[in-house]
């Protein structure tokens, strides 16, 4: 074997490998350097829960009922009521409900109306009510006890099915709202001015 060959033997024999520490050193301060993804997440995160916000919903009003009623009985035909989807809603302050009838036109309005108050004088008692052509605005509440009563709720009922014996005319479910939204503030409003002029209505006259 030639010098050369012998020479190259023992470098080759005595050769021993770099440690391997300046990849590793670059590679961790990549890893530990957050990539531009990275960073647009951290920055845009925080930006997004600043603009997230909530809604709510008014808390519907507590019934309150006329003193020495039957309350136990009296919320029954209530929930029923109101649970029929027909448009009533419990108003000022859970001493009231009411809601809106519409008709084919005005004199079907007015019979439908007429027998509403047949109604009335059967049972002495009387709504707060309006009329504007085809529509009736009723709210029935009890003015002396204050509150909810019998009255009010059977009468509430029997004007749904007088309404259904004169035709009226349904708002298609797409349409359909309930309680405040569903009557335009005109009509209601007639029967506000009305109710405030009539003065004291419920007090026996001596």
């Amino acid at each position: 074997m030639s010098t050369q060959a012998r020479t190259l033997l023992r470098r080759i024999a005595n050769y021993a490998p770099r440690p391997i520490t300046s990849a590793p050193s670059r590679l961790s301060k990549t890893a530990a350097s957050p990539s531009p993804l990275q960073n647009f997440t951290q920055l845009s995160a925080p930006r997004h829960q600043r603009t997230m916000s909530t809604t709510t919903t008014a808390a519907a009003p507590t019934p309150r009922f006329s003193k020495g009623s039957d309350e136990s009985s009296l919320s029954s035909t209530l929930e029923t009521l109101l649970g029929q989807g027909r448009g009533w809603a419990l108003v000022n302050d859970g001493e009231a409900v009411e809601r809106s009838f519409k008709f084919k036109n005005f004199a079907k309005t007015w019979d439908f109306m007429t027998a509403v108050s047949l109604q009335c004088k059967i049972h002495n008692h009387h709504p707060e009510w309006s009329n504007v052509y085809n529509t009736t605005f009723i709210r029935w509440t009890t003015h002396v006890p204050k509150g909810l009563s019998d009255k009010d709720l059977k009468l509430a009922l029997i004007c749904d099915a007088l309404a259904k014996d004169f035709g009226e005319v349904e708002v298609p479910a797409s349409e359909a709202t309930t309680g405040t939204e569903a009557v335009s503030c005109g009509i209601r409003g007639l029967a506000d001015k009305a109710a405030g002029t009539a003065g004291d209505c419920c007090t026996p006259k001596k």
